[in-house]
């Protein structure tokens, strides 16, 4: 016959559930707001006796139901049965009433998670514990964390204080972590811990580059690759910015590396060709599109041939950058309209989060206004409603003096 746990576990990071020997609920198993919400309001503030007005105040703001101390009798009842189906106490027990007023049982044996990770958190940085001891808190801490507190009910004005500190915690042991880490040279765990922490916080430069930086070092480059990309599109489209320098330099490391010792040209040639050459011009990281650009430069005093730079911006209809919802929408479709009307010897990237760079080989100053007027007619033609103007330059490139 099994035991049965005298713990009963309560989550409150990534959303809220209540377990007790292996019977649970959460919001999947309950979906009423009104129903979680008063849970999570009776537990958070578990040291004190809450009224009933607090709680109507909290589950009708605005005042809306028209029998208030009525409505919450009835959802506490329904809050009550649901617990008693834990059968770890009575319902009534649990949640306990007093003159005009509601508290959660203190005296029952709960397991908080926040609790616990605060806990382990403050271990973490005590100086009297030895450095191993310290990261052990620390992981154990970031394994505690599934997610920020109560992301359901995160905009509620009790629950915003508590979001923002638990979240800056986890920001902050993440990095230590990460930190003491890379001194011991465990790779596989950063990149562990910064996937895990990417999807609670995606906008934190510090995590993919100790993410493609621990990729370069177990030398899994396509990956590394594959996760600059992933950033460099997500923090354009987010905020218009380009990758840090620190980032871009890791790129540049991937590119470099990533081609092991091959004497057989047959084989390289293969390596060379393009996975799915398509129709038009070519389209590459800026990064790349940089490096082209100075082989341009070197040649063409020996080929005598001219080259022109030209640069494709996307603005209001007063000349001011669109906002970045707008941007993500056309951006893309005016990159296939770069792609389709310029000439496979043709080569452009992104500029900026509302530009496209272009070098066109062979070509003149007349015939290169034709193209841009041909690429923006094509635009317009494909998406009239577009409330986007293009605005255009063009330059002859020159090498730089010596």
């Amino acid at each position: 016959m099994a035991v049965k746990e005298s713990k009963l576990y309560v989550n409150m990071l990534g959303g809220c559930s209540l377990t007790y020997n292996g019977k649970t609920i959460n919001d999947q198993t309950v979906r009423s707001k009104k129903f979680w919400l008063l849970i999570e309001y009776l537990i958070v503030f578990r040291n004190r006796d809450i009224s009933q007005s607090e709680l109507i105040d909290l589950i009708y703001p605005e005042g809306k139901s028209e029998n208030p101390g009525n409505a919450l009798k009835t959802l506490m009842h329904r809050i009550r049965n649901a617990l008693a189906e834990l059968e770890y106490f009575e319902g009534h027990e649990m949640i306990i009433q007093s003159r005009g007023t509601y508290a959660w049982n203190s005296n029952m044996d709960c397991v908080i998670d926040v609790e616990e990770f605060e806990e382990y958190c403050n271990k973490g940085k005590a100086p009297w514990i030895s450095e191993e001891e310290r990261l052990d808190c620390l992981l154990s801490a970031i394994d505690i964390y599934k997610g920020d507190f109560l992301h359901k009910s995160a905009l509620e004005p009790w629950a915003v204080q508590f979001n923002v500190y638990y979240h800056s915690l986890y920001g902050d042991i993440v990095h230590k972590a990460i930190d003491m880490l890379k001194q011991r040279g465990n790779n596989d765990k950063i990149i562990e811990i910064c996937r895990k922490a990417i999807i609670i916080d995606a906008f934190d430069e510090f995590l993919y580059y100790n993410l493609i930086r621990g990729l370069i070092s177990i030398n899994n480059l396509q990956a590394a690759l594959l996760e600059y990309r992933k950033m460099s599109t997500l923090f354009y489209r987010e905020f218009g910015i380009n990758p840090s320098k620190e980032i871009t330099a890791l790129y540049k490391e991937i590119i470099k590396t990533s081609k092991k010792v091959e004497t057989d040209l047959d084989v390289i040639s293969e390596n060379l060709e393009e996975d799915a050459p398509g129709r038009g011009a070519y389209y590459c990281e800026y990064e790349v599109f940089k490096d082209i650009y100075r082989l341009e430069i070197r040649t063409k005093p020996r080929t005598g041939e001219s080259v022109y730079l030209s640069l494709v911006t996307l603005t209001t209809t007063k000349g001011e950058v669109p906002s970045v919802k707008m941007l993500n929408s056309f951006m893309d479709k005016l990159n296939e309209c770069i792609k389709k009307t310029l000439r496979k010897g043709d080569i452009f990237a992104q500029y900026s989060v509302s530009q496209y760079i272009l070098l066109l080989p062979f070509t003149t100053y007349e015939n290169g206004e034709m193209v841009m007027t041909k690429i923006i007619k094509a635009f317009h033609r494909q998406y009239p409603y577009c409330p986007l103007t293009i605005v255009h330059s063009i330059k002859l490139l020159e090498e730089h003096p010596k």
